[in-house]
């Protein structure tokens, strides 16, 4: 299914002494050594603005052959210059590549990252884990490209997109200009590309049913956030959940005043959209919660059940559990209790 993101999912240090007391503990540090993913890494940006002349019809062909529909859905929904097969379409493509504007996105973008390997080592690591868990998964292309502002993360059957216009560093001065704020520019860095290119990867990867009530959607998240903990195991909590350390000390100090929150106003079971937006939408914080609580306090408190969960019930597998649909269970199962 394809899938388009415009923002973005940044970094606690964790002290050396905690790490190796930790792994010995953690089911999710697993050896992946012997997994074999071949990752394959193609640049989009750079072979579009390549292109020294005007670009021709013979040039649209050689982008088509190599991209294929990824070529059509980046000219018709991440730029929105139509189809590829649009006749005049090499005329706009080559407005958008020649824009100066643009062309100043595309400096800045070669200036961090020119060089991509670390970042492809990072995706294979993660690609790695996936195939551990996954073994009869396919390992998606990594395409890179430039989307004007527009879309951070895109993804395909055979494919994962990552705009890299949208991680330029939290204080990049087009996206205040653009109006975008604050909770959502923070994790709009280099820190935050491949855990973000991930939660774009298995969001679509693994998709919620519709119409589904404020406890589905949780665990819902929370299954996806624990996920990541397995691919990434030595991701820290921040970056995954997209919380700094503040907002992150702030939850786990308020864990049993928020569930309990949730049970007193019988929110669990509730189907009302402005409800389920409220708890699980991007926002600076919670209308309504203390000061210091942030947005997605959902996707935290669910990520808590789903640990809770998987600690309690050790034979479940990553798959068992990413394919259970079943969320009351899960939590039945999890005796969550903060």
């Amino acid at each position: 299914m394809k899938t388009y993101f415009s923002t973005l999912k940044p970094l606690i240090t964790l002290m050396f002494f905690v790490i190796i007391l930790s792994c010995g503990n953690n089911p999710l540090e697993v050896d992946v050594s012997s997994i074999k993913v071949e990752l394959k890494v193609t640049h989009f940006e750079q072979d579009l603005f390549n292109i020294k002349t005007d670009i021709t019809d013979n040039d649209i062909e050689k982008l088509t052959d190599k991209y294929g529909i990824f070529f059509n859905d980046f000219t018709e929904s991440i730029i929105n210059i139509g189809p590829d097969k649009t006749p005049s379409i090499n005329y706009q493509l080559n407005e958008f590549a020649t824009d100066f504007y643009i062309k100043e996105i595309k400096t800045d973008v070669d200036n961090l990252y020119g060089d991509f390997s670390s970042y492809q080592l990072e995706l294979e690591n993660a690609f790695k884990h996936y195939k551990y868990y996954f073994p009869k998964k396919p390992i998606p292309e990594i395409i890179t490209y430039i989307s004007g502002f527009n879309y951070a993360i895109v993804t395909d059957e055979k494919y994962l997109g990552i705009g890299l216009d949208m991680f330029l560093g939290n204080n990049y001065d087009a996206y205040s200009q653009l109006g975008l704020p604050k909770y959502k520019t923070t994790y709009m860095n280099k820190e935050s590309l491949v855990v973000g290119a991930m939660l774009g990867w298995v969001s679509t990867e693994f998709e919620t049913k519709k119409n589904a009530d404020l406890l589905t959607e949780m665990i819902h998240q929370g299954k996806i956030i624990y996920l990541l903990d397995a691919l990434m195991p030595n991701t820290p909590n921040t970056a995954k959940i997209s919380y700094n350390e503040n907002q992150l000390q702030w939850c786990e100090n308020n864990e049993e005043q928020v569930w309990f929150y949730f049970i007193d106003n019988d929110l669990l079971y509730t189907k009302k959209p402005s409800e389920i937006l409220k708890y699980m939408g991007e926002a600076p914080f919670i209308q309504g919660f203390p000061e210091g609580s942030p947005g997605r306090i959902g996707h935290w408190l669910g990520w808590q059940i789903v640990k809770a969960y998987m600690k309690k019930n050790p034979t479940i597998t990553i798959e068992k559990l990413m394919l259970s649909n079943n969320a009351q269970l899960i939590l039945n199962k999890s005796k969550y209790k903060p």
